[in-house]
């Protein structure tokens, strides 16, 4: 009886990550405006919990967040719908990959910051007052033109160096363990992760569920009379 059932949940599988192609695209910017920051913020953080990214580092005055990296689904986790296509499914199980998320609040329409000039071959001192952090930070909360959200996604893979498989039991498995001349230290951690891609995918899929988010928290959306203005008659 156990055949049929590894059978079935393989299908079951295939049948769920085949589903996740059709996943809609969403945009690669969302323009935001100012008073509506905070909602904006309050729905990148929950956009990032459902798809399993739970929030690391969140800075709401510099308008940025980090979530921790989350194992990404097999094709035999076919309840967790990432949206990804089947040959990406596929490698998702033979590999162990990860994803996490940056989201980024900046000005709208400001341009590229420019890379920092070379400091000039010299063997002189530097001379003058020490400018080193007189600049503030920026403060987003305090903005009052748009802003863009932006969101990064990167897909990391996880290495085992030295990991011998047994064929025969899982009990079996062993390391071949390269030791720093000199030290009991390893050369190699016994596993450490090495970044991939950017899965743009996954970052218009973030991008659509705080538009959505956005979309179902506005009053004028929904056909609901906005606040009157004071001192109305």
């Amino acid at each position: 009886m156990a055949g049929p059932r590894v059978r079935l949940v393989f299908l079951a599988g295939l049948l769920g990550a085949l589903g996740g192609c059709a996943a809609p695209a969403g945009p690669e910017v969302l323009t935001i405006e100012a008073s509506r920051y905070d909602a904006a913020f309050d729905a990148a953080l929950e956009a990032a919990r459902t798809l399993d990214l739970p929030p690391a580092r969140r800075d709401r005055r510099a308008g940025t967040i980090e979530t921790e990296p989350h194992i990404a689904p097999s094709v035999f986790e076919p309840w967790r719908r990432d949206g990804a296509a089947f040959g990406q499914r596929v490698a998702q199980t033979l590999a162990c990959d990860r994803r996490w998320a940056r989201f980024e609040f900046t000005p709208a329409g400001a341009p590229p910051e420019a890379p920092a000039p070379e400091p000039p071959e010299s063997a002189e001192p530097l001379r003058g007052p020490d400018l080193l952090g007189l600049d503030a930070p920026p403060d987003r909360t305090a903005t009052t033109g748009d802003l863009e959200l932006r969101v990064q996604v990167y897909v990391e893979r996880s290495h085992e160096p030295g990991l011998r498989r047994s064929t025969w039991t899982r009990s079996a498995t062993t390391y071949s363990e390269t030791i720093r001349p000199g030290t009991d230290e390893l050369l190699l951690p016994r596993t450490f992760w090495t970044p991939l891609r950017r899965d743009r995918r996954y970052e218009r899929l973030l991008l659509a569920r705080v538009e959505k988010m956005l979309a179902a928290a506005d009053p004028a959306s929904r056909g609901e009379p906005g606040p009157e203005p004071e001192g109305g008659g």
